[in-house]
């Protein structure tokens, strides 16, 4: 067992850890999913040929069959993934991890915030007080 009071790890790098862990396993599954649908477009074709050489069905009949059911697995496949990507999220926020464009938004204000300090400094040093249309707007 561990002693959290020895463990080097920080929570910020256990958090990372985890969103990594949790990333790979989507992508494992996502992958586990792509693998499965090659096969069944593989065995698909394979039915769909044998019902044509039977004269079950048209060879046109036989492509837009084939056509219309990869069509649906890949709308499925679509609607999976963004599935995922919303509760990977979910998973990143339940940790505290913030995403890139969040990240940007807090740069982009510190660095405004900066601009206004350094300003009120540089007035402040001259003694005068603010020329109009100095202060950045936010």
């Amino acid at each position: 067992m561990v002693d959290p009071s020895t463990d080097e790890t920080s929570g910020e790098e256990r958090q990372a850890g985890g969103a990594q862990g949790l990333k790979d396993l989507v992508e494992r599954i996502f992958l586990l999913g792509v693998g499965a649908a090659a096969l069944s477009k593989d065995r698909l074709q394979e039915t769909v040929e044998e019902l044509v050489h039977r004269g079950h069905l048209s060879r046109d009949e036989g492509r837009d069959m084939v056509d219309k059911l990869v069509a649906r697995s890949r709308d499925e496949a679509k609607s999976a993934m963004k599935k995922a990507d919303s509760s990977l999220q979910g998973a990143y926020r339940d940790m505290g991890l913030v995403g890139k464009r969040e990240w940007e938004d807090l740069d982009f204000r510190l660095r405004q915030l900066e601009h206004r300090v350094r300003l009120l400094e540089a007035v402040a040093d001259e003694g005068e007080p603010p020329a109009e249309g100095s202060e950045p707007t936010a």
